[in-house]
């Protein structure tokens, strides 16, 4: 099973996602969900989620900042959502390595994808690493 992280600070989309999404279907299971950056990267320092999945605009940190400092000590892998269709936002997730930029609000099978794509991400970062 593959751990996820929520790292989202509108309640209702955060439960919504842990609650609502068939996550067992792409083995899958959350282990955790957090409303700012701060408290995410405190939670993948301790969980060690395969895949965290994260807004962007949040309290205390930015789901990239969070992003950017956890990836220097660990490695998973990211899914973007976010309300904000910007091209510098999105320009520097990509440069962050994140495996995939979703726009709310969220369709699952969109959601389905991303998750794949993580996946896979994951899968051949860790394979490089044992050759």
């Amino acid at each position: 099973m593959y751990k996820v992280l929520i790292v989202e600070d509108e309640d209702l989309i955060c439960k919504g996602l842990r609650y609502n999404y068939e996550w067992n279907k792409l083995d899958c299971v959350v282990i955790g969900e957090e409303n700012n950056g701060k408290d995410g990267l405190k939670a993948i320092r301790e969980f060690r989620p395969d895949i965290v999945i994260t807004d962007i605009r949040m309290p205390l940190m930015s789901g990239l900042e969070m992003i950017q400092e956890a990836s220097e000590e660990y490695d998973f892998s990211s899914i973007i959502i976010s309300g904000y269709d910007e091209f510098e936002l999105a320009k520097k997730a990509i440069q962050l390595g994140v495996c995939e930029y979703l726009i709310k609000p969220l369709d699952y099978d969109q959601l389905d994808l991303a998750l794949q794509r993580a996946k896979t991400w994951l899968e051949a970062r860790r394979n490089y690493e044992r050759n």
